[in-house]
C-alpha cells in the first residue's frame, strides 16, 4: 500500500493518527497478573472508562473476492492501456494468471512495485447490466470510519459499496457513485441527509467522471453528510450505521468515451475495471469495553479478530458480560457511564448467572444465578430447587421425595410435605384419601358421593369398587339419584328421597313449586281451640285450663280417654309425611301404663296406624309436662303399626279422619295437654320452601298435580271411585272424544246418545255400533220426530207421529181425528166436547168430523147436547157436572119439611146447601170453613192472620195452609230453628254451625254464639279477632292499629249525639219547599186512612178482616211515601255536609213519625177504633210539626251554602246514612 494512501488525505475523517497499527497475536483475555491500573479502561482510580481499539486499515492483507479477474480462465487476455480521445497509439498487453489477481487489491504497494487488480475487458463482456463484486471479509465487527478506493483505470460511471453486520444477514447499500443515479438506483442525487434521517442512502456523480484517467481516488466517510453525527454517542441508529463484518464493491456500469460502439476490438479491450488498492479505516467493535483488538482462536480452530475485553465484559466485541457479571444490563460504554458489568449475587452457591430483563425491572438486579450447588435454585441460589426443601435444622436442601403418581408436582412445602393429585393424602401422597379409590397417575378419584345421599349424610365409598354406602331410597354409584317411584334428594331427609304417591297412578314425580313449610298448632293460649275428648268412640268431657293454658281430661275409672284433633288437623295431610307430629304432655300420676294404641291416626277407610306413647325413645308419662315427638314415616325403626307400605302409610294420610292422643294412663287420672304441632306444607303459605311436596308426571289418561283426575277422554273405573280410582279409556263407540270424569258418560256426537253413545239420538236412526260419522240419519218423520227401523224393513217407522197422526210416515189421520195430511190437509181432533169413550175406537167420522159415539148422556153432531131425562152442560169440561141426575151431597143439603134431601135446581142441576155449604152439589164447605159431615153446616177454619196464606183450611181436617216456617192447626206458632212469627212467616235461624254453641236462635233470631264470635248468625270474629275456623284467635299485633281507629271513630260519634242532643233542645227550622210538600203528601194519606177506617164501619159488606188488610196495604203505601221523605232527607244530607247536625234533627223527626204510624198500623190490626183515633192525632202532630221541618231545612241549605268542606270522617257518614234509612 502507497503513502499515499494515508489519512492525510482524508480530511472529514475524524481520526488523531493515521499510522497503521501493526499487532501480534494475542489472548482474547487479560492476563492473569494484569493490572487494571494500567489499563486505559480504568483511571487513575481504578474507576472504569470507556476505552477504545486503535485505529486500523481493517483490510489490510485480507484477500478479496472478485467475481471477475482477467487471465483466469487460463490463457492470456489482451487489454489496452487507456490513453484517451485522439491518440491513436495504444499500449496494449497481456493479463496472465495471477498478473492481476484480487490478493493485490489490499498488499502493501511501493512505487517501485505497483500491483492492482484487473478484470475482463469490454471485449470479453464486461459492462452493464453485467456486475463485477468484490467482497471482504473483515474477520470481525469493525465500525466502520471511511472505505477509499484506488482506481488504475478510469473511475467507473456507476459503481456501489455494500455492507452486512453479520455472515447471515442480507446485503444492505452503503453508498452508490453514478452519473445517473436515478435511473441506474432509482435514487435522487444527493451528497447528505436531512436530521433524523441519519442512515439513508447516499448516491452522488462527484466522482464519476472517467478523469483522471488512473489513479483517480474515492473515498467513502460513513458520517459524512449526516448531522447525528454530531451526537454520534447517543444515536443507536448511526452506530449501527457505521458497523460492519463484510464489505461488497459492486462495479456497475464502465466510463467510455462512447467509441466503444464501433466495436473495434483494440477499443473494447481499452474498457476494463482496475483497482490499484482498497483500505479500509476503522477501529474493532469493542463497545467501549476494550483497548486492543488481538487475534483469537476461532470455535473452528482458525485465527481471527477478537476485542480483549474489560469492564467484565466478553465476546469478539465485548457484547455482553461475563458469566458471572450480569447483574446489570450490559451496555455499550459512553463517555458518561462505562457501563461495567457488576457480580451476581449467588449467596456463594454458584459462580455463573445471566441476565433477566424482567427480574431487574422488578428488583434492579438482573443477575440471575445458574447451576446452584447444593440443591440450591432461585435468581439468587436463595432457595432450594425443585423438588427440595430447606431442613429445619441445619437449612440444608434435601430431596422432598414426592411420590410420583399422587403428587401434583415433586415440591414439597417447607415442612416437605408434598402436594398431592387429588383425592390423594399423605406427607408423601402415597395413598388414597378417605372417600376416593383408585390411586393412580389421575390421583385417586373422588368418590363424588353424594351428601344428601349419603347414609347418615357422610359420603362413603369402597376403596376399590367406589360404590358408595347410599340412603334406603337413593341409588346409583355416587347415590345421586333417587330410586325409581320416588324424588326430592335431600340431606334432612333420613331415607334420601320421598316416595312417589301419585294416588297409585305414576311412580315419576318432583318437586311442586309454590310450598312452604308450616306448622299446624294448637297452643290453647285462649280456650280448647276445638280439641274434643273421648272413651271408647263416644263423646268425653274435656276441660280447659286457663291457668296453664292447656286441655285435660279426667278418668272416672281405668278408661282410657283421648284427645281428639280439631278439623284443621285432619284432612289431607299428605305433606306431613316423612315430618314430625308433637305435644306437651302431663299426667296427674307417676306409673303409667301405657298400651300400643296411645297414639293413633286414622285414615278415611277407618285403616289406622297406632304407637305407643314411648314409641320413638319417647319418655313415658309422668307428672312432669314432657314433649313427645313422633315422626310419620313407615319405615321400621319408627315401629308405626301395622307396618304399610309407603303408599298405604300415605293413604291414611291424604284423609286423616282422626288423631288421638291418649291422656290418661291410671285410675281417675288426669291428662293435660298441649303446645300440639303437626309439621306439614302449604301452597302460597310464608315461609321456608318445602321440596317434599310431589308434583307427578301423569300416564296418560291422568292429570292434575297428584293424577287425581281423569284426562280428557277417560273417565274413573269404578264410577265415582275418587282420586283412587283408575282412569280408563271413554267407551263411546267413536261417536264422542270425551265423556264426564267421574261417571263415564259420553258427551256424544254424530246425531247419537246413551251413556257409550250406543243409541241413536232423538230424531235419528240407524247403526250407531259401527263407530262412523254417518252412523245416525235423520227420521223422515214430521217435526224431526223418532223413527225405528222394524224387523227386515228397509225404511224407518215413525215412532211419535204428531198428535192426531198416525202410519209409518204419520201421513194419516189417527181414528178421534180427521182430515188429509197427504193432501195438505191437517188432522183435527173431533170436536166432540169430550163426550166420547177416548180408547173406543171409531168416534167420529175421519173424513167429516160427526161425532158417532157419544157418551156422558150426551147427543148431537158435537155431542153437544144432553140426553133426555139429564140435567146440566153438556160442554162443560167437568163432565161429572154435565148432563147426569142429580147429585145432592145429603150431609150438606137442606132437608124438605118431611126430612128428605131438597132436589136439585132442574136447569142448573144445583142444589139448595146448608150453612157455609157450597158446590152444585152441596158436597164442600165455603172457603174459610170446614166439617161438611156434621151435617150442621160447615165449621169456621179460623185461621190465624198472620201465620197463615189466606183462611182456608183442609175441608176434612181443618188444618190451615201454614206460611213458611209456621206450623199448628191454626198456623199459630214457629218450627223449631225458626223465629220471628209475621206474615212473612218465621224465619231460618241460621245459626253458623263453626260459630255457634247449637243451632236454635231465640225469639229475635240471636243465635248463641261461641266465645270470641258475634253476630246475629254467630257468623263473625269479634273486633280484633279473625280465623273462625281456628276459634276467632287474635289478630296480629298490628291490628291493634285499627282497633286504636276505632276507638277514634267511636269517641269521635259519641260527640256527635252529643251534639245531635243538643241540636234536639233547640231545633233548627228547614225551610225547603220540596221537603214541605212531602210531609204534607204524608198527612193527606193519614187523612185518607182515616176516612177509609171510617168507611169500613159503616155498613160495608167487607168483613172486619178484609178491612184491617185494606188498612194494612194503605199503612204500606204511607211507609212508601216516609221512605221518599228520608231519601229527600239524605239529598239535603249530602248537599250540606257540614250541616249534618241539623238534619239529623230532620232525621230524628221522621224516625218519630215512622214510629207512630207504625203503631197506628199495630192499633189498627189488634183494636180498629182506638188505631184509628190515634191516626187521626198522629195526623194532627205531623202537621204542626211542619211548620218547624220547613225551618231546620231552610237553615241546613243556608249553613251548606256557607260552609262547603269534606265530612269529618266516613265513619260517621255511613252512621248517619244508616240512622237515615227506613224503619
Amino acid at each position: 500500500m502507497s503513502a499515499r494512501g494515508g489519512c492525510g488525505r482524508l480530511s472529514l475523517v475524524l481520526l488523531t493518527s493515521c499510522c497503521l497499527l501493526a499487532v501480534g497475536l494475542a489472548v482474547p483475555e487479560p492476563a492473569a497478573d494484569y493490572n487494571k491500573n494500567d489499563s486505559m479502561c480504568y483511571d487513575s482510580e481504578g474507576k472504569p472508562q470507556r476505552c477504545i481499539p486503535p485505529f486500523e486499515n481493517a483490510a489490510y492483507n485480507l484477500l478479496i473476492e472478485a467475481t471477475n479477474t482477467c487471465g483466469e480462465e487460463g490463457r492470456a487476455t489482451p487489454f489496452c492501456k487507456q490513453t484517451g480521445v485522439g491518440i491513436n497509439v495504444k499500449s496494449c498487453d497481456l493479463c496472465h494468471k495471477d498478473s492481476h489477481s484480487a490478493m493485490y487489491l489490499t498488499d502493501h504497494e511501493t512505487p517501485e512495485n505497483p500491483t492492482w487488480w484487473q478484470s475482463q475487458t469490454m471485449f470479453e463482456g464486461i459492462q452493464y447490466p453485467n456486475q463485477v463484486n468484490l467482497t471482504l471479509n473483515l474477520g470481525k465487527m469493525f465500525d466502520i470510519t471511511y472505505v477509499r478506493v484506488i482506481f488504475e483505470s478510469p473511475r467507473p460511471e456507476s459503481w456501489g459499496i455494500y455492507k452486512r453486520r453479520n455472515e447471515n444477514s442480507e446485503w444492505e447499500p452503503y453508498q452508490f457513485y453514478s452519473l445517473t443515479c436515478r435511473d441506474t438506483y432509482g435514487l435522487p442525487e444527493s451528497k447528505e441527509t436531512m436530521f433524523g434521517d441519519d442512515t439513508r442512502v447516499l448516491c452522488t456523480s462527484e466522482y464519476s467522471d472517467i478523469v483522471p484517467l488512473s489513479k483517480g481516488t474515492v473515498a467513502f466517510s460513513t458520517l459524512e453528510g449526516r448531522p447525528g453525527a454530531y451526537n454520534f454517542e447517543s444515536n443507536g441508529e448511526l452506530q449501527e450505521w457505521v458497523q460492519a463484518t463484510d464489505l461488497r464493491i459492486t462495479l456497475d456500469r464502465l466510463n467510455t468515451f462512447g467509441d466503444e460502439m464501433f466495436g473495434v476490438e483494440q477499443v473494447l479491450q481499452s474498457y476494463y475495471y482496475a483497482i490499484a488498492d482498497v483500505a479500509v479505516g476503522a477501529r474493532c467493535t469493542c463497545n467501549g469495553h476494550a483497548g486492543d483488538c488481538v487475534n483469537a482462536t476461532g470455535p473452528d480452530g482458525r485465527s481471527q479478530r477478537a476485542c480483549r475485553c474489560e469492564h467484565f465484559t466478553t465476546g469478539p466485541d465485548c457484547g455482553e458480560c461475563l458469566p458471572f457479571y450480569n447483574d446489570v444490563p450490559w451496555a455499550r460504554a459512553t463517555s458518561a457511564d462505562a457501563h461495567e458489568c457488576k457480580p451476581c449475587n449467588c449467596n456463594g452457591y454458584s459462580d455463573r448467572c445471566y441476565f433477566d430483563k424482567e427480574l431487574y425491572k422488578a428488583t434492579g438486579h438482573g443477575g440471575h444465578c445458574v447451576d446452584c450447588r447444593d440443591n440450591r435454585d432461585g435468581a439468587n441460589c436463595e432457595r432450594c430447587r425443585e423438588n427440595f426443601y430447606a431442613r429445619p435444622e441445619d437449612g440444608y436442601c434435601v430431596a422432598c421425595n414426592c411420590n410420583e403418581i399422587g403428587s401434583r408436582s415433586l415440591q414439597c412445602n417447607t415442612e416437605g410435605k408434598c402436594q398431592c393429585k387429588p383425592g390423594v393424602t399423605g406427607d408423601k401422597c402415597d395413598r388414597c384419601a378417605a372417600n376416593h379409590y383408585d390411586f393412580s397417575s389421575f390421583g385417586c378419584t373422588s368418590c363424588e358421593c353424594s351428601e344428601a345421599g349419603s347414609l347418615n349424610n357422610a359420603p362413603s365409598c369402597d376403596p376399590v369398587t367406589g360404590m358408595c354406602m347410599c340412603k334406603d331410597n337413593v341409588e346409583g354409584k355416587r347415590c345421586r339419584e333417587c330410586r325409581p317411584g320416588f324424588f326430592n334428594l335431600a340431606v334432612d331427609n333420613e331415607f334420601g328421597c320421598t316416595p312417589c304417591f301419585c294416588y297409585g297412578h305414576s311412580s315419576l314425580c318432583n318437586s311442586a313449586s309454590g310450598y312452604s313449610r308450616v306448622s299446624v298448632e294448637s297452643t290453647f293460649v285462649r280456650g280448647a281451640e276445638k280439641w274434643a275428648a273421648s272413651i271408647y268412640d263416644r263423646p268425653a268431657a274435656l276441660n280447659y285450663d286457663p291457668i296453664s293454658q292447656s286441655v285435660t281430661v279426667s278418668a272416672k275409672d281405668r278408661d282410657s280417654i283421648y284427645f281428639l284433633a280439631p278439623e284443621r288437623f285432619l284432612g289431607d295431610q299428605r305433606a306431613s309425611y316423612n315430618q314430625n307430629f308433637s305435644f306437651k304432655l302431663r299426667v296427674s300420676d307417676n306409673g303409667a301404663a301405657p298400651s300400643a294404641q296411645d297414639v293413633v291416626f286414622e285414615g278415611g277407610n277407618g285403616q289406622q296406624i297406632i304407637q305407643p306413647i314411648f314409641g320413638q325413645s319417647n319418655p313415658n308419662p309422668s307428672t312432669d309436662m314432657q314433649t313427645y315427638t313422633f315422626h310419620l314415616h313407615e319405615h321400621p325403626d319408627y315401629k308405626w303399626q301395622p307396618r304399610l307400605s309407603s303408599r298405604a302409610f300415605i293413604s291414611i294420610l291424604a284423609n286423616l279422619t282422626a288423631i288421638k292422643i291418649r291422656g290418661t294412663y291410671t285410675h281417675q287420672g288426669k291428662g293435660h295437654l298441649d303446645d300440639v304441632r303437626l309439621d306439614t306444607a302449604h301452597r302460597g303459605a310464608a315461609g321456608e320452601p318445602a321440596d317434599w311436596v310431589e308434583v307427578c308426571t301423569c300416564p296418560q289418561g291422568y292429570v292434575g298435580q297428584f293424577c287425581e283426575s281423569c284426562a280428557p277422554g277417560y273417565h274413573h273405573d269404578p264410577p265415582n271411585g275418587g282420586p283412587f280410582a283408575l282412569c280408563v279409556p271413554c267407551n263411546c263407540n267413536g261417536h264422542a272424544d270425551i265423556c264426564e270424569a267421574e261417571t263415564g258418560q259420553c258427551i256424544c256426537q254424530h246425531n247419537t246418545a246413551g251413556s257409550n253413545c250406543e243409541h241413536c239420538a232423538r230424531g235419528f236412526y240407524g247403526q250407531p255400533l259401527k263407530g262412523t260419522p254417518d252412523d245416525c240419519q235423520a227420521c223422515p218423520c214430521p217435526d224431526n220426530g223418532p223413527c225405528v227401523i222394524r224387523g227386515n224393513d228397509l225404511e224407518p217407522t215413525c215412532t211419535e207421529c204428531p198428535v192426531g197422526r198416525t202410519g209409518s210416515r204419520c201421513q194419516y189421520c189417527s181414528d178421534g181425528y180427521y182430515g188429509n195430511p197427504e193432501q195438505g190437509v191437517a188432522c183435527r181432533r173431533c170436536e166432540c166436547n169430550a163426550n166420547i169413550d177416548l180408547n173406543a175406537v171409531g168416534n167420529c167420522n175421519r173424513e167429516t168430523g160427526e161425532c158417532l159415539k157419544c157418551v156422558n148422556n150426551t147427543a148431537g153432531f158435537h155431542c153437544e147436547e144432553c140426553l133426555a131425562g139429564y140435567y146440566g152442560d153438556a160442554l162443560s169440561e167437568q163432565k161429572e157436572d154435565g148432563c147426569r141426575l142429580c147429585q145432592c151431597y145429603p150431609a150438606g143439603t137442606k132437608e124438605t119439611a118431611e126430612g128428605g134431601v131438597a132436589p136439585c135446581d132442574q136447569l142448573t142441576g144445583h142444589c139448595f146447601c146448608k150453612p157455609h155449604v157450597v158446590g152444585r152439589n152441596c158436597d164442600k164447605c165455603e172457603d174459610g170453613y170446614f166439617n161438611i159431615k156434621s151435617g150442621e153446616g160447615c165449621a169456621a177454619c179460623n185461621c190465624h192472620l198472620e201465620g197463615s196464606y189466606n183462611r182456608t183450611c183442609d175441608a176434612l181436617t181443618g188444618q190451615c195452609e201454614c206460611r213458611p216456617g209456621i206450623v199448628g192447626l191454626r198456623c199459630d206458632s214457629c218450627l223449631p230453628y225458626r223465629y220471628g212469627f209475621g206474615r212473612e212467616g218465621c224465619k231460618t235461624c241460621d245459626c253458623d254451625e263453626i260459630g255457634s254453641e247449637n243451632l236454635q236462635c231465640d225469639a229475635n233470631g240471636q243465635c248463641p254464639c261461641l266465645p270470641n264470635v258475634e253476630g246475629r248468625t254467630c257468623d263473625r270474629c269479634k273486633e280484633n279477632k279473625h280465623n273462625r275456623q281456628y276459634g276467632c284467635i287474635d289478630c296480629p299485633p298490628c291490628y291493634d292499629l285499627v282497633q286504636e281507629a276505632v276507638n277514634e271513630h267511636r269517641y269521635r260519634l259519641g260527640e256527635l249525639d252529643d251534639t245531635l242532643r243538643k241540636i234536639k233542645s233547640n231545633p233548627t227550622v228547614i225551610n225547603e219547599e220540596g221537603f214541605k210538600q212531602k210531609l204534607q203528601a204524608v198527612q193527606q194519606r193519614v187523612r185518607d186512612l182515616v176516612e177509609s177506617a171510617k168507611a169500613g164501619y159503616s155498613g160495608d159488606k167487607k168483613t172486619l178482616v178484609e178491612q184491617m188488610d185494606d188498612l194494612r196495604d194503605q199503612l204500606a203505601g204511607i211507609h212508601d211515601t216516609i221512605q221518599g221523605v228520608d231519601q229527600t232527607a239524605l239529598d239535603a244530607k249530602k248537599t250540606a255536609s257540614q250541616a249534618e247536625m241539623s238534619i239529623d234533627e230532620a232525621e230524628k223527626i221522621f224516625d218519630k213519625l215512622r214510629e207512630q204510624i207504625q203503631e197506628a198500623q199495630d192499633y189498627l190490626e189488634t183494636d180498629g177504633n182506638s188505631a184509628l183515633e190515634d191516626a187521626r192525632r198522629r195526623a194532627e202532630q205531623v202537621g204542626q210539626q211542619n211548620q218547624q221541618m220547613t225551618q231546620i231545612a231552610q237553615e241546613a241549605r243556608t249553613v251548606a251554602d256557607s260552609r262547603k268542606v269534606a265530612h269529618r270522617g266516613r265513619a260517621g257518614e255511613e252512621h248517619l246514612a244508616r240512622g237515615l234509612q227506613p224503619g
